[in-house]
């Protein structure tokens, strides 16, 4: 699932918490009244759609299914607090920290993938519902394959809580790769600098440098400067 409203852009979780701070709080409520033209302190489904249509790149049928996994009471509204909670999936989700909100929110997401409270969720409760955390096909059977310890083709709490750890133990390591690669590629890009920076001292003998080598010339000391 991909993140299409510019709003989502500009609000993040707590790296510790994964959650919104006070002051982001408030301005997803001010903008939740300006969804509720009603002025009912909810969505209906029209006005849930409108939001997710904008908002996702989910089609039609997923924003259903979405709306009725929320509405958990059957009134057919969506109040501010699963609103809430929604938009921090989506933040999270467009921040790339999905599996850290997984972990940090392990019972809550349970609840929300355990469509028939029956306290487990089973390959299908997985498939309908885990496109909103990006499982799909191959990895939702990976899961199961790695944590349905029971057998019984259904993951209970405890066992869906390991899976929420090792969410965090993935996440850490695609965070830690990432930042090898960050550093690999400045590395390279330093690397290439200096050699056309030698490479232009010795075609100029000393000569004064155009200005596009003297911009190199001062990215290329910045770049030094930042990893001292």
């Amino acid at each position: 699932m991909k993140i299409k409203s510019g709003l989502m852009q500009y609000l993040h979780l707590d790296k510790t918490y994964s959650m919104l701070t006070g002051k982001n709080v408030k301005l997803l409520m001010e903008f939740f009244k300006l969804l509720d033209v009603h002025m009912e302190t909810s969505l209906n489904d029209i006005q849930f759609y409108v939001f997710m249509h904008a908002t996702t790149d989910m089609n039609k049928s997923q924003i259903y299914r979405v709306f009725d996994m929320l509405d958990v009471d059957g009134s057919g509204q969506i109040d501010f607090d699963e609103f809430y909670l929604l938009c921090c999936i989506l933040i999270s989700l467009n921040d790339k920290e999905e599996k850290q909100f997984i972990y940090r929110h392990s019972r809550t997401v349970f609840e929300i993938l355990d469509e028939d409270g029956s306290q487990s969720i089973s390959a299908e409760e997985f498939s309908a519902f885990g496109f909103l955390f990006n499982f799909h096909g191959d990895a939702v059977k990976q899961i199961f394959d790695d944590f349905d310890i029971s057998g019984d083709q259904a993951l209970d709490y405890k066992e869906f809580k390991m899976f929420a750890m090792a969410c965090i133990d993935r996440q850490n390591d695609i965070d830690k790769k990432k930042k090898e690669k960050m550093e690999k590629d400045r590395q390279i890009l330093e690397e290439k600098l200096q050699r056309k920076l030698e490479l232009q001292e010795q075609g100029h003998g000393g000569e004064s440098r155009p200005g596009w080598m003297q911009w190199i010339t001062n990215l290329w000391q910045s770049i030094r400067a930042n990893n001292r």
